[in-house]
């Protein structure tokens, strides 16, 4: 039995979330925990429409880093660091990237058309972590990983943020189903991919 590999990627985006979300508080508040304004995010990486007409790109992947509660952002690396730990090794740290990235792209693109200005900066890793759940949730469907313990590592990404959007909006929040479903796609995708190169000795995907 091959030992399992050490999941790179999730690491560096855990510990790079952290960093970086923690440095924007301090450089705002003058602490690493303190109170800021969601709007005071825009300098740092906070995103809309109106910057990726002005070809501000950089605020794609650093919007899904900077978070507006620092609280907020550990619960969200815990559950990328359990979901990667259980599902890098399937497709490889190049392809869980594309997975968290354009999940988090368009979950948190779609979050900014249902808030209004100055309040529609799109920040935060959640819509990501629903991508990455979603992953997990095909490999379950699809009978390639029925274990436990991704069962749980699922149920503690997606259960607490669906339960807050219950409580504060009333219905799961758009960024959050868009993050989701843009996740299952990518994921029917690598299966499509595996299937029809599963015969190449230098095919990447591990889908058992």
């Amino acid at each position: 039995m091959k030992p399992q590999k050490i999941p790179y990627l999730t690491i560096a985006l855990s510990m790079l979330t952290i960093a970086c979300s923690l440095y924007v508080n301090f450089l705002i508040s003058g602490t690493l925990f303190g109170k800021i304004k969601y709007f005071e995010l825009e300098p740092y990486g906070g995103i809309t429409f109106e910057h990726l007409w002005n070809w501000e790109l950089w605020r794609l992947f650093v919007s899904q880093l900077i978070h507006f509660k620092q609280p907020h952002m550990f619960f969200n690396v815990l559950s990328l660091f359990l979901l990667g730990l259980i599902l890098e090794k399937y497709i490889g740290p190049i392809r869980f990237f594309i997975l968290w990235f354009i999940s988090g792209v368009c979950g948190t693109l779609v979050a900014t058309l249902t808030v209004e200005p100055p309040w529609n900066l799109g920040t935060g890793a959640s819509q990501a972590v629903m991508g990455v759940a979603a992953f997990g949730a095909f490999l379950f469907w699809k009978k390639i990983d029925t274990t436990l313990r991704l069962k749980v590592v699922i149920g503690i990404s997606v259960l607490p943020a669906l339960i807050i959007d219950l409580i504060y909006a009333g219905h799961p929040k758009l960024g959050h189903v868009a993050g989701f479903m843009t996740g299952w796609a990518i994921s029917a995708a690598f299966l499509h991919k595996s299937k029809s190169t599963k015969n190449s000795k230098h095919d990447k995907l591990h889908f058992q």
